[in-house]
């Protein structure tokens, strides 16, 4: 060796890189510990992300009633449910969405659109006058009218769920106990319910 200069450094050169190489490859093992840990972190923050799109739809309905006259919006455990109604958006008797209800549904459409998954039931009710079979068939071409005007403005169709009911989900009495005519309440029947699952 010592006829070769430098053969000890080009040795120790070869020993260094030898040694860096096994040192830099990390065994399988570890590498697949280290994607397990990476799943692991991803599962710790899915509750949060759902959490995540649930405060999205709170934020989303929170001034809906204070900004469209109208509106109103319930909180339950599993669901909200923005109700509108049926005066502001129809004319009588008809199922043609009015120009003056657009606003209040743009901002149901963006609503719609927080909700991160699941199925948007759009109800249609209708309040007690005439026959139970039109009030049913009316609330139901209601309820495509909304579900329409949404699809025709970005929100998925494949995730609405229509209904038509008619009048047997009352909110207010149609008549008053001693039998008469409950104006107010009837207007307060006649709406359509947008149904926006949290979960």
């Amino acid at each position: 060796m010592a006829g070769f200069p430098g053969a000890s450094t080009l040795l120790a050169a070869a020993l260094l890189a030898a040694a860096g190489g096994s040192l830099a490859q990390e065994p399988p093992y570890k590498a697949e510990i280290l994607d397990l840990r990476a799943t692991i972190l991803d599962l710790k923050g899915f509750p949060a992300d759902t959490g995540g799109g649930v405060m999205d739809l709170n934020a989303q309905v929170d001034g809906l009633a204070a900004r469209h006259e109208g509106l109103s919006v319930r909180q339950g455990k599993n669901a909200v449910t923005v109700s509108m109604l049926g005066d502001v958006l129809f004319d009588f008797d008809k199922a043609v969405v009015r120009p003056a209800a657009e606003p209040a549904l743009l901002d149901i459409a963006r609503a719609v659109k927080a909700v991160p998954a699941g199925a948007v039931a759009i109800e249609g009710h209708t309040d007690s006058k005439g026959a139970a079979s039109y009030n049913k068939d009316l609330s139901l071409r209601r309820a495509k009218a909304v579900e329409q005007w949404l699809a025709s403005h970005g929100v998925d169709k494949a995730r609405l769920l229509v209904k038509g009911l008619g009048d047997t989900r009352p909110v207010q009495p149609n008549k008053l106990a001693n039998g008469a005519d409950n104006p107010q309440g009837r207007a307060q029947n006649r709406r359509v319910e947008f149904v926006l699952p949290k979960r």
